[in-house]
């Protein structure tokens, strides 16, 4: 209680001699109220209410991951997407050109539609960053660049991505799908 009535003091001091805006205002507040002088109320501050961040499986990007030969074997990419095609792992009407700007490092909005489980796309972008065929721009992670582009097939966003397991069933065949972008393969 004694910092509040040193903080209403100030404010009082501050509002009776100071000639800016703010202080103006107030006094002329003051004045058309009725009150003597512009003194300021030295009862208790409720703190400012807590502003809740979002978790960072929530935060949005519109990074990028970069693939390490992205220049010279695109193909590899469109290999990938192919694949995933014809496996039922994204959706039919998945443009090509935006499954080929999630590799470019570039900024891009594109969302693909991932009609399969949220373990393999998981599991998939955990070979190909782990095993440095992509990286991510410093300060991003790979989980907020999945999450941002990747949604389900009602059209929402993929949440703790870090926390899936790996497929057992089909991990040889992500396995082999990693692989495609490893440049190293002739």
């Amino acid at each position: 209680m004694a910092s509040a009535n040193l903080l209403g003091k100030l404010l009082a001091a501050y509002l009776s001699t100071s000639n800016d805006t703010l202080a103006v205002s107030f006094r002329a507040h003051y004045a058309a109220t009725g009150s003597p002088s512009a003194s300021v109320s030295t009862r208790t501050l409720s703190p400012a209410p807590r502003i809740r961040r979002k978790p960072a499986s929530h935060r949005l990007t519109s990074a990028t991951f970069s693939y390490r030969w992205f220049e010279s074997e695109q193909r590899r990419i469109i290999q990938l997407y192919q694949c995933l095609l014809r496996a039922d792992w994204i959706a039919s009407d998945t443009n090509p050109e935006d499954f080929l700007s999630l590799f470019s490092g570039h900024y891009t909005y594109c969302k693909i539609h991932w009609a399969s489980k949220k373990t393999y796309l998981v599991y998939l972008f955990k070979l190909l960053t782990d095993r440095r065929y992509i990286s991510t721009p410093k300060g991003v992670g790979r989980w907020m660049i999945v999450s941002s582009h990747f949604v389900d097939v009602h059209g929402r966003l993929f949440t703790h991505l870090n926390s899936q397991r790996t497929p057992l069933k089909v991990q040889q065949t992500i396995d082999q799908l990693a692989e495609l972008l490893n440049a190293a393969i002739k």
